[in-house]
């Protein structure tokens, strides 16, 4: 089994809503809705302020060693949906893709958990998902 089914069926665990369509997804492959956050928002009601969906997105990449390239987009995917934290899933990182991330959460104030597969199948990931 790929990395990448290994890795989105873990999520599942979490309550992980993983993107039927793998191609073209604008760089989410899933997307996760935080217990205090709803799956199906109501609709907004006469009278009432219209609340934005609240999810954080998932990236899984099957390379050795994802670069900053990689990192941007996700980056640009989160601005664009305005998300406030997101899932990055890779083998490894390059030196300069975690320092984008650290240099990303600096300027936005949005967090990127880097997650690499090795964390995910020994179940070392708790103390990063805090």
């Amino acid at each position: 089994m790929a990395a990448k089914e290994i890795f989105l069926k873990r999520m599942k665990f979490f309550g992980d809503i993983p993107n039927k369509v793998q191609v073209g997804d604008m760089g989410v492959n899933g997307r996760i809705y935080p217990v205090s956050s709803s799956a199906t928002p109501r609709k907004k009601q006469e009278g009432e302020l219209a609340l934005k969906e609240r999810w954080y997105p998932i990236q899984v990449k099957q390379k050795d060693k994802v670069g900053r390239p990689d990192i941007d987009s996700f980056e640009a995917m989160m601005m664009r949906e305005d998300c406030e934290k997101g899932f990055f899933v890779s083998f490894d990182y390059s030196d300069d893709a975690l320092r984008e991330i650290d240099s990303f959460f600096k300027r936005s104030h949005k967090v990127i958990v880097a997650l690499t597969v090795k964390e995910i199948l020994d179940e070392q990931i708790a103390k990063k998902l805090v």
